[in-house]
C-alpha cells in the first residue's frame, strides 16, 4: 500500500513540475502559484551559484583592484603584489555571504517576475 501511495504522490509532483511553466503566463489562473514555484526553484539553484560566482571571481577580483588603486598605482607591480596578497583572500571569505545573499534575491526576484525563464536561474550580471 505504502508502494502505491508514494508513486502516486511521485507521479503527482512529477506532472505538476512539468505543468508549471504553462500556468506562468500572465493571463493564467494560478500565475501567482507558477511564480512561487518559479521563485523558490530559481532560488534554490542561484544562491549557491552566486557564492561560487562572487568567492572564487567577483569579490577577490573587485577587492584586489581597489586596494591596487588605493595602493597608489594600479599598474605598479608591487602594489599589486601586496594587493593580491591581500585583496584575493579577503574577497573570497567576504564573497562567501554576499554571494549567497544576492544569489538568492536574484533567483526569487527574477523567478516571481520570469518563472522558469533561463534568466532567473542563470546569475550573470552585476548590479
Amino acid at each position: 500500500m505504502k508502494n502505491k501511495v508514494f508513486a502516486l504522490l511521485t507521479a503527482s509532483v512529477l506532472t505538476l513540475g512539468a505543468a508549471l511553466p504553462s500556468m506562468a503566463a500572465d493571463d493564467s489562473p494560478l500565475g501567482s502559484v507558477a511564480s512561487f514555484f518559479g521563485s523558490v526553484t530559481a532560488g534554490v539553484f542561484d544562491c549557491p551559484q552566486g557564492v561560487l560566482v562572487n568567492s572564487l571571481w567577483r569579490q577577490p577580483y573587485k577587492i584586489q583592484r581597489s586596494l591596487a588603486e588605493q595602493f597608489g598605482d594600479e599598474k605598479g607591480l608591487g602594489q599589486n603584489l601586496a594587493a593580491f596578497v591581500i585583496g584575493v583572500p579577503t574577497g573570497f571569505v567576504w564573497g562567501i555571504p554576499y554571494g549567497a545573499i544576492t544569489g538568492a534575491r536574484h533567483g526569487f526576484v527574477t523567478g516571481w517576475e520570469k518563472p522558469f525563464s533561463t534568466e532567473s536561474y542563470l546569475v550573470t550580471e552585476e548590479k
